[in-house]
């Protein structure tokens, strides 16, 4: 048969006949693995399968759940003496906390914040009115609760959305949820008609970052609009997928259109310094959040067929071990505990840089840390960039220390003041 085509078929027509088959052939792009997913359990033991919006507006496997670590087993094996001088420093920061906080509870105590990927949760497990169980992929757990501190507004004990395969959207309070599993997002979702918001931010220090976008801190889908007025005052909208670039211009921006037209808009926070931030974020090496004043240039572009942003692209997580090297001229080695809390390679080292923006790091994607100075710290990733990181208790002197395993049954206190480097492995 195919001996025939090729004999009456002009040649040009046989190749195009094999490129269309071979386009049919190809597996679907996976244009919404990167959308979070998973089975919702209610205390009726009722269940249902779909994408989660989460309540504070999280959409993505690169999203961040941020709440409070309930407890910090770690304070027990420190001395009284250590404790006391951690809790003399927290004094002198904060007048209104410190010793009645020792004598009361043994321990001395600050805001412990537990911040991980959505890709990196196996699943979660309501204890609480405002509390959750939060299983990694390791099979590891930890407590997790919020409180009035903004930062951990909608995280927990909130309703959440879930669109589910007959393209109904039902409203799940959180009282009724008894377990969230995570899962591997399908292909396509049917009744999402919009892709995840891809580009370039860049800054006007000269850096940029590419990778999924979030504008305006809320804004992530080429459905989305970006909102404002024109030079006449009219109200106008356009939508992310059918814009090219934005820049800062006076005290608006200028926003191209892929047509070709520009548009100058103003009178809204997407295009004006009220702009509460824009987000990059890459399963390969965290998030950053650039403010509004050092903003330069965001450029949309189209979702990378060829890059994995789905659930299986977070890997299960480690402890953090690391050869530490201390000003007294001694080496450490082994497993330990950074700034007296962070334990695992998913959680995150946070910082500002150079350039303004928020860097939020997964520990996996590091590869030394060096103390600068009393306010920052060298930070030099696993892919060669090197970054200078402050204001941020992980990288200044507000860091409460190490606490290493160098043997099974051993472990050393190591001050934040004498670390020298630490170089992970």
């Amino acid at each position: 048969m195919w001996f025939w085509y090729m004999r009456h078929f002009p040649l040009k027509y046989l190749i195009l006949l094999l490129l269309l088959l071979a386009a049919a052939m190809r597996p679907a792009a996976a244009q919404h693995e990167g959308f979070i997913y998973g089975e919702v359990t209610l205390t009726n033991n009722e269940r249902h399968k779909g994408q989660i919006l989460w309540s504070a507006g999280q959409t993505m496997w690169v999203d961040l759940l941020t709440a409070e670590k309930k407890d910090n087993p770690v304070l027990k094996y420190l001395n009284n003496e250590q404790l006391e001088k951690l809790s003399i420093e927290e004094t002198q920061k904060k007048m209104d906390w410190g010793f009645m906080n020792l004598w009361k509870n043994q321990y001395p105590s600050r805001k412990h914040t537990f911040r991980c990927r959505f890709g990196d949760i196996a699943s979660l497990t309501v204890s609480g009115g405002e509390e959750a169980v939060v299983a990694f992929k390791n099979g590891e757990k930890v407590n997790i609760f919020i409180n009035e501190d903004p930062e951990y507004r909608n995280q927990l004990g909130r309703r959440i959305t879930l669109y589910i395969a007959s393209k109904e959207k039902i409203r799940i309070d959180w009282d009724n949820i008894a377990q969230i599993r995570f899962t591997t997002t399908p292909q396509q979702l049917p009744h999402l008609n919009t892709m995840p918001l891809y580009g370039t931010i860049a800054t006007r220090s000269g850096s940029s970052y590419t990778g999924l976008l979030q504008w305006d801190m809320d804004e992530s889908l080429t459905s989305n609009f970006v909102d404002g007025k024109n030079e006449a005052n009219e109200n106008i909208k356009v939508r992310f997928r059918d814009v090219q670039s934005i820049r800062p211009k006076d005290e608006g921006a200028l926003v191209k259109l892929k047509s070709g037209r520009e548009l100058y808009m103003h009178g809204n926070s997407n295009v004006n310094r009220k702009n509460q931030g824009l987000v990059v974020r890459h399963p390969d090496w965290g998030q950053v959040i650039i403010r509004w004043r050092d903003f330069k240039e965001a450029t949309i572009a189209a979702y990378p067929e060829n890059q994995d942003f789905g659930f299986n692209a977070f890997q299960k997580p480690r402890s953090l071990k690391a050869s530490i090297f201390t000003n007294d001229k001694k080496t450490w080695r082994g497993s330990f505990v950074y700034d007296l809390d962070e334990r695992l390679d998913v959680e995150t080292l946070d910082g500002w840089d150079r350039a303004g923006a928020l860097r939020i790091v997964p520990f996996r994607f590091i590869k030394e840390v060096a103390p600068h100075n009393s306010k920052q710290s060298v930070v030099l990733l696993r892919n060669g960039v090197k970054l200078v990181l402050g204001d941020r208790s992980d990288v200044s002197e507000k860091n409460w220390g190490l606490l290493i395993w160098p043997q099974q049954g051993e472990y050393k206190y190591i001050p934040w003041n004498n670390v020298h480097r630490i170089a992970f492995y």
